[in-house]
C-alpha cells in the first residue's frame, strides 16, 4: 500500500477554512445588524406616528383659531405645515434618522388626513 503525504496541504486547508468561518461570521454579524436597525426603525417611525397625530391635533386647534378670524381659509395646506412643523420640532432625531424630509412628512400627514393636498391643492 502506497501512502499519500498530505500535509503541505494543511495550510490551504486552514486558509480556506478561515474564510469560511470569516464569511459565516460576517453573514451572521449583517443579519443581526439588519435585525437590529428594522426594530430601531420600527420603534422610531412609532414614535414619529404618534408625534404626527399629535401635530395634526395641535394644528387643527390653530386652524380653529385661523378660522375665528376669517371667512375662508386654505385649511388643509396650511394644516399639514403645522403638523409637519411640530413633527420636526418635537422629534427631529427620529425625523433625521428615518430620512424624511418636508415633502415624505406632507405626504406622510395628507395619508393620515385622508386627502391630497400637493395634487388637488387646497380641497374641500
Amino acid at each position: 500500500m502506497h501512502m499519500i503525504d498530505v500535509a503541505a496541504l494543511q495550510p490551504l486547508v486552514n486558509d480556506l477554512v478561515l474564510g469560511l468561518l470569516t464569511a459565516l461570521a460576517s453573514i451572521v454579524a449583517a443579519r443581526l445588524c439588519a435585525l437590529v436597525k428594522a426594530k430601531r426603525d420600527g420603534e422610531l417611525g412609532q414614535i414619529l406616528d404618534k408625534t404626527l397625530g399629535m401635530g395634526i391635533s395641535f394644528a387643527m386647534s390653530r386652524l380653529k383659531v385661523l378660522e375665528d378670524g376669517h371667512a375662508t381659509v386654505p385649511v388643509k395646506s396650511e394644516l399639514v405645515a403645522e403638523a409637519a412643523n411640530y413633527a420636526v420640532l418635537h422629534v427631529p432625531e427620529t425625523v433625521k434618522a428615518l430620512g424624511l424630509d418636508g415633502e415624505h412628512l406632507a405626504r406622510m400627514i395628507e395619508a393620515r388626513l385622508g386627502t391630497s393636498v400637493s395634487a388637488g391643492g387646497v380641497g374641500a
